[in-house]
């Protein structure tokens, strides 16, 4: 199975790419796959397994992902029925349920049961296969053989992913970086990534990998109280992050996943900006729509433009001039690497 890859940084408008393509009559569009399976974990899952451990990382709960949304740490991304649904997160929403389920179904926890009662008696065999064979399993039970997965700030993901599936196609979606980070530094998962550097940094590790217990015991109470549960949701949001440490966030990432990115053959990758999605959606999404070899449907280009909100650009032209240039400056290096990258 060809299966292609939405990538990007992270509040670059993948997510509005995912729901776009979820539209279209024959593309299975999953989302956060790959983010739910690295959920606090370093990389994806590696070698053998078999279909009963392949469905407990699938179908686990993450205690601190529940705590988020049980105190009010909701990003947009986490799109489970949490009041309506069959799962809570003060008794433990599955992996899966959290964010790809619901943008595959309706009724996502009967998909949870479908799956549930067919992927834990697959046999033994590598990662990668286990997961060409869920999403085999989704486009046949789902009816949409073209399949295309976004998670969150994937980039980082490009070399497993392509050690995984090494005739995937890859989508590069990118936006200004200024704009870019100025919508991290307001998004839950993004706050809690740079607090957690922070909190590597005070206390002299190299990575928020590194932090436990006896680590965390050298950073200051504030800063732990906003990084463990339970959370008061208004201290986390009021807690100032200066704009620039998301810019270095940012021009990080692009470094990091254009040089990936690069070793992908030119003719199984392509770009797709954020700004010009939004000036002139039907370009874009007809041009996406000959990379992935489907139809430009003129029925799905319209309910497209439809969710498209163009004065969704220039975030951080609000900010005040200093904070601005310092935005700038920290995404400089990550915004001549693109240029130069896009060419």
């Amino acid at each position: 199975m060809a299966v292609t890859f939405i990538v990007g940084s992270g509040r670059c408008g993948s997510t509005l790419v995912s729901r776009l393509l979820r539209r279209h009559p024959v593309v299975l569009s999953v989302s956060e796959f790959f983010a739910a399976l690295t959920v606090r974990r370093d990389g994806m899952p590696l070698g053998e397994l078999d279909g009963a451990a392949f469905w407990e990382l699938l179908s686990a709960n993450d205690a601190y992902l529940d705590a988020m949304v049980r105190d009010g740490l909701r990003a947009p991304e986490l799109t489970y029925p949490y009041e309506s649904g069959r799962f809570r997160p003060e008794t433990g929403v599955p992996m899966i349920s959290h964010m790809t389920l619901p943008m595959l179904s309706q009724d996502p926890d009967r998909l949870f049961d479908e799956l549930a009662a067919e992927v834990p008696a697959w046999p033994a065999r590598p990662a990668g296969q286990q997961y060409t064979a869920f999403f085999e399993l989704l486009a046949d039970r789902l009816g949409r053989p073209v399949v295309v997965e976004r998670s969150g700030a994937s980039l980082s993901l490009v070399p497993e992913l392509r050690r995984h599936f090494p005739g995937a196609r890859f989508v590069h979606i990118h936006r200004g970086g200024p704009d870019c980070a100025d919508s991290m530094s307001r998004h839950v998962g993004f706050r809690l990534t740079a607090l957690a550097r922070q909190a590597a940094r005070l206390a002299g590790v190299a990575s928020p990998a590194q932090l436990n217990p006896e680590t965390m015991a050298r950073v200051p109470d504030e800063l732990v109280d906003l990084l463990v549960p339970p959370f008061d949701a208004r201290a986390f949001h009021d807690y100032r992050i200066p704009a620039q440490v998301f810019g270095e966030m940012w021009s990080e990432m692009i470094i990091e996943g254009c040089q990936a990115l690069r070793a992908v053959p030119a003719e199984s990758r392509t770009a797709l900006s954020f700004e010009s999605l939004l000036e002139d959606p039907e370009r874009e999404l007809t041009r996406l729509a000959r990379f992935l070899g489907v139809a430009a449907d003129p029925a799905w280009l319209t309910a497209a433009r439809a969710e498209i909100d163009p004065s969704r650009t220039r975030g951080a032209a609000r900010l005040e001039p200093a904070v601005r240039e310092a935005l700038q400056a920290a995404c400089e290096p990550g915004e001549k690497t693109l240029h130069a990258f896009l060419g």
